[in-house]
Order: structure tokens, then sequence, then C-alpha cells
């Protein structure tokens, strides 16, 4: 899992926690999903629901946790490869209006069949919503999800006080 680039003892999961505390709080209406092995939605047990997909589970984090408690809501879960087109494809099949997916991952950027780039276009043109969608490698692996075209999407490398503001600012369109 190693440590965040540019915050040495924090963890990825531990930063991808406290960012979504901070979205709880800050965001009246939120989803919080993680990336799980083994393709099941926890809140609808182990089968495999047609049109749905495979990969995400949503987590119990609310504004009035603590940041230990949001941590843990994420320690079980059985990790496997992230695809970051999950949250496209997920809010596409449940018709869920999204303006901005954020994606916060350690170095797993890209492990299903369509390409992130495309979900969030097939998105777009299925919701009519011009979405934008943030990538977070919490590790520099030297990822590029964003089309450097589209200034709908944007990528980030490491972790820092201003982290949460640059993310802000980009879903306002203030950037």
């Amino acid at each position: 899992m190693g440590n965040v680039a540019g915050v040495q003892g924090l963890t990825p999961r531990e930063a991808a926690a406290s960012m979504a505390l901070v979205t709880a709080a800050t965001e009246p209406r939120h989803e919080i999903v993680g990336f799980c092995a083994g393709g099941w939605f926890r809140d609808r047990g182990r089968d495999r629901h047609p049109g749905l997909p495979d990969g995400l589970t949503r987590l119990r984090i609310s504004p009035s946790q603590r940041l230990d408690d949001a941590v843990r809501a994420c320690q079980d879960l059985r990790f496997g490869g992230t695809d970051c087109a999950l949250p496209m494809l997920y809010a596409r099949a449940l018709e869920r209006e999204v303006d901005t997916f954020v994606v916060y991952t350690d170095s797993d950027t890209w492990t299903g069949d369509v390409h992130p780039v495309q979900a969030l276009r097939d998105y777009r043109r299925a919701s009519g919503i011009d979405a934008r969608l943030v990538v977070v490698g919490m590790v520099s692996n030297g990822f590029a999800i964003a089309d450097p075209a589209d200034a709908g999407m944007l990528d980030v490398v490491g972790f820092d006080t201003a982290t949460p503001q640059l993310i802000g600012d980009f879903a306002r369109h203030a950037l």
C-alpha cells in the first residue's frame, strides 16, 4: 500500500477516508463507494446484478464519524485492481445525477475493459450532464488518465493540504 506521495506516514487508505469525510461534510448530495474484489455490491449481497458494474461497494461514511471510524469502514474490504471507469458505469447504470466523480487510488488506475475517459464520455452523453472527473493517484506510478484535450478531466499525483481546495475549485469550474 505504501505512503502517500508528499505526506510521509499517511497511507492511501487513510487519505481517501479523510477525503471521504470532507466530502460527506461539505457535499449535501454525495455517494461514497469503494473498489473491491469479487464483483459484488455489499448492500445487495454477493449476487451479481445485471446491468450493474462489478467491483464497487457502498461505504458507510458520515460527517459525524472520526477518521479512525472512517478508516475502519474501508479496512475490511477485499481490495483488488482499481477500475477508474466503474464510478461512471455505476452512475450510468443506476441513472445517478453526478456532476463530479472523484477517485482516490493508491496507484492502480485502470484494470477494466472500458477506459475511464470513454466511460466519462458515455456517461455525459447518456445523462446530459457535463460531468467532471478527478483521479488522485496517491502513490506516483507515472499514471495518466485525463484526456489533455478535455477541460473536464484532472489527474492529481500525491496529496498535500492544497489538494482538497484544488478538487473543489475544479468541481466548481473555478479553474
